[in-house]
């Protein structure tokens, strides 16, 4: 027998569902069975009502038959896609290691402690501008590059690399570091 979409949704609306039930002890429990970390379980869970939401919007679909299995599928798709993501930002700080080798470090004083300054900034900015940034400045790839790798659109890195270098250079300056 096959899954099927029925009217009546398995008698539950989706409305209610991940708003402290049994379902969202379920998905916490299935995001960390995949190896999701403690401290992401809540961003895992929020992608996981994000998912809902969609699926409860999409016109012309019938409703859900069984909540708890699809909610439990969702559920483990986001724990793959957090060790893609993982594997993948493995593999572009490898790559960004290989590159810094071949270059010298800076000879002046003044240069070190930007760097190091700069470093520890990219570690308090968000994800998304801390991969952009890096991409750009210190892998050296042009825009176009970075929109394939990180299956965006130009336009939005081009967006992010705005927004990153002006709150960096912000914060580098409340630090009178420039």
């Amino acid at each position: 027998m096959g899954w099927q979409r029925t009217p009546g949704g398995g008698g539950q609306d989706g409305e209610s569902l991940l708003d402290g039930s049994a379902e969202l002890a379920r998905v916490r429990a299935v995001l960390a069975l995949g190896g999701v970390p403690w401290d992401q379980l809540d961003d895992g869970v929020q992608q996981v009502r994000v998912k809902l939401l969609d699926a409860r919007a999409a016109p012309g679909k019938d409703p859900i038959r069984n909540w708890a299995a699809w909610l439990t599928v969702v559920a483990s798709r986001v724990a793959c896609d957090w060790h893609r993501s993982r594997t993948h930002d493995a593999a572009l700080r490898e790559r960004l290691a290989t590159r810094w080798a071949d270059q010298p470090p800076p000879e002046a004083e003044d240069q070190r402690v930007l760097a190091l300054v700069v470093a520890g900034e990219l570690e308090t900015m968000p994800v998304r501008q801390r991969q952009v940034l890096c991409l750009r400045y210190y892998a050296d790839l042009p825009v176009h590059d970075i929109a394939r790798l990180l299956e965006i659109p130009e336009g939005t890195v081009k967006s992010r690399l705005h927004s990153a270098t002006a709150a960096l250079k912000k914060c580098l300056q409340d630090k009178e570091v420039i």
